[in-house]
């Protein structure tokens, strides 16, 4: 359940959702994608209500990617990542199919089943799906949870690029060094609420990352990259 929440996104966004489990981000993304209907307040694109729009429309407008997909999907990868543009017109031209399988490390198992696949694989696969549909807003619910490190890089930078080319990316993500890193805006939810929303160096400060995840933070510069980085005294939490 949320409450008070009070939000505006707009295109070009690359936006993190943080907070602890069952602060709501998931449920945050459902509302968003259209799935859920909240029990007040509405959620708009534009001038349109997305709760008033056709479901083949809303799709045209908004892509998602749950947290968990069935595994057994019957269909091979090519035809899975197609389906991801079954909104809009058969003329339609976006990124080659080939090329996106490629970039992200699916084109050799352009023909294969996707229940063959690993999982991170087939995470690859939905995110493929999720990109293919070519919608303005991108709503993703922890897409690199199941990646290794290079995938991990590889999936944040193919969704910063999406946003430098006008998308709204919004996602879902527990790496907190990650999401400060690839994520310029952060909204943090804390207790079904919002707790902070701006820029992600403002909103992630080490006091309210102490407050909303009961552990003492530093944070620093990395000297290599000049990124911002996070130390955790856990053990002298704990005692």
């Amino acid at each position: 359940m949320l409450a008070d929440v009070h939000l505006q996104m707009r295109v070009g966004q690359m936006v993190a959702v943080v907070g602890p489990n069952g602060a709501g981000k998931s449920t945050l993304l459902k509302i968003l994608a259209g799935l859920w209907r909240p029990t007040s307040g509405r959620v708009w694109i534009g001038e349109r209500d997305i709760h008033r729009m056709p479901a083949k429309e809303r799709a045209r407008q908004i892509a998602y990617i749950p947290q968990q997909w069935l595994d057994s999907i019957p269909f091979t990868v090519t035809e899975f990542v197609r389906m991801g543009g079954y909104a809009h017109n058969a003329s339609r031209q976006s990124v080659p199919l080939s090329e996106l399988l490629t970039q992200l490390g699916l084109g050799e198992y352009a023909d294969q089943p996707l229940m063959r696949l690993s999982g991170g694989e087939r995470q690859r696969a939905i995110l493929a799906r999720c990109l293919y549909q070519g919608s303005e807003v991108v709503l993703l619910d922890e897409p690199i949870a199941n990646l290794d490190l290079f995938y991990q890089l590889e999936v944040l930078v193919t969704l910063q690029e999406l946003a430098k080319r006008g998308a709204l990316v919004v996602i879902a993500i527990h790496h907190l060094e990650l999401a400060m890193q690839y994520c310029p805006t952060c909204l943090l939810l804390h207790e079904h609420r919002v707790r902070g929303f701006g820029a992600t160096a403002d909103v992630m400060n080490e006091t309210v990352l102490q407050e909303v995840f009961r552990i003492p933070v530093k944070r620093y510069q990395d000297p290599f990259n000049q990124t911002l980085r996070l130390s955790y005294e856990w053990e002298e939490y704990r005692t």
